[in-house]
């Protein structure tokens, strides 16, 4: 199992948890702000099987807007591994 976590535009959020969610990836988000300028940001927190990570990072991908200042970037996906993971009922 893998743990996604990518930090998004506030303005590209909606757009990605609508389609993470559709496509059946549960997730966390958390409010954060970042950055040099201090813009606010979500983080999203996603735990996948390894064989879905290749898609779930295609459908953050194709989610994003597309960036006109090229200091800027579009979102930050990072994977870790997951040794181990339980759910208390």
């Amino acid at each position: 199992m893998k743990m996604i976590m990518a930090i998004l535009e506030d303005s590209d959020s909606n757009a990605v948890m609508k389609t993470l969610h559709d496509a059946g990836y549960p997730m966390t988000v958390i409010d954060s702000t970042g950055g040099l300028l201090r813009r606010g940001t979500s983080t999203l927190v996603a735990g996948v099987e390894d064989d879905q990570v290749d898609n779930a990072i295609n459908l953050i991908n194709q989610e994003c807007s597309p960036c006109v200042n090229p200091i800027k970037k579009r979102a930050t996906i990072m994977v870790f591994n997951i040794d181990h993971f339980e759910q208390i009922s």
